[in-house]
C-alpha cells in the first residue's frame, strides 16, 4: 500500500483539477446527488474521500459526513476546499479509527480498484455500519475498463475490443501521473461483498459515454448493498 500512498500524494493536483472539468466526473457527481438526496441526519463515512467532493455532497444532501482517505496530499486538498467538513487519515488495507455501528452508510467510490486486498476494507465497513445500514461503491466497470476502442475506416468509433477480462492483473496507468489499478472481474467484487456480509440491493450499470463513443457501453458499476 505504501507505493500507492506516494502516487496518489504526488497525483492529487492533476486528479483533483482534472475531476473539477471531467465530463465524466461531473455524471459521478450528479448520480450520486440523486442516489443520496435524502439523507438528514444520517451518519455517513466516505471511505477514500481524495479531494473531498463527495464528503461535500453527501454533507449538502443532510448527512453527518466523515471523510477518511489515506494519501495525505488528497487530504491536504479536501481540508482546505472544506474546513468545516471532518477528514481523518485512515488506511483502509488496516484497521479503522471508528466504532463498532458507527455509520449508516459507507460510501466508497472509486477506490477498491486501486487498493489490495479488499477483504479488510470490506469486512471493517461491515463493523463499523450499523445493522440494515447500507454499503455503496463505485468501480470502473472492470468488462470494459481496459478494453480499446475500435474505429472503422472513417474513424468512426463502433465497438470497443474486449481482450482479457477474468484474470486479476495489477497494471500503471497514467492518466493524473503513475498510479497503480487493479483489474479483477465483477465476480470478484460481488462474492468477496457477499462474503464479508452483505446483501445486495441494487446495482446500476449508467450510460455515461457521448454519442461519439458509443453509449450502450458503460464506463462505470455502481452498487448499493445492506448490511446483512
Amino acid at each position: 500500500m505504501d507505493n500507492a500512498v506516494y502516487e496518489w500524494d504526488a497525483a492529487a493536483k492533476a486528479y483533483s483539477a482534472s475531476e473539477e472539468t471531467s465530463r465524466y466526473s461531473l455524471f459521478c457527481r450528479e448520480f450520486v446527488a440523486g442516489h443520496f438526496a435524502c439523507i438528514n441526519n444520517k451518519n455517513v463515512l466516505d471511505a477514500g474521500c481524495g479531494n473531498g467532493a463527495y464528503t461535500h455532497i453527501l454533507t449538502k444532501n443532510g448527512g453527518i459526513v466523515t471523510g477518511c482517505d489515506i494519501s495525505s496530499g488528497m487530504l491536504s486538498i479536501a481540508k482546505e476546499k472544506f474546513p468545516a467538513y471532518s477528514f481523518d487519515k485512515a488506511d483502509l488495507t488496516g484497521e479503522l479509527p471508528y466504532e463498532n455501528n458507527s455509520f449508516d452508510i459507507v460510501f466508497c467510490h472509486l477506490v477498491l480498484m486501486d487498493i489490495d486486498p479488499i477483504d479488510n476494507a470490506l469486512s471493517e465497513f461491515y463493523r463499523v455500519i450499523r445493522n440494515s445500514g447500507i454499503f455503496f461503491f463505485s468501480i470502473c466497470h472492470p468488462a470494459f475498463y481496459r478494453a480499446e476502442w475500435e474505429t472503422a475506416d472513417n474513424n468512426r468509433i463502433i465497438s470497443k475490443k474486449v481482450r482479457e477480462y477474468i484474470t486479476p492483473v495489477r497494471e500503471r496507468q497514467n492518466f493524473w501521473g503513475m498510479t497503480t489499478h487493479y483489474h479483477r472481474p465483477l465476480s470478484y467484487y460481488f462474492n468477496k461483498t457477499s462474503k464479508a456480509g452483505f446483501i445486495l440491493d441494487e446495482m446500476y450499470e449508467p450510460a455515461v459515454y457521448e454519442e461519439t463513443k458509443i453509449p450502450e457501453i458503460p464506463l462505470y458499476l455502481f452498487a448499493e448493498f445492506h448490511k446483512g
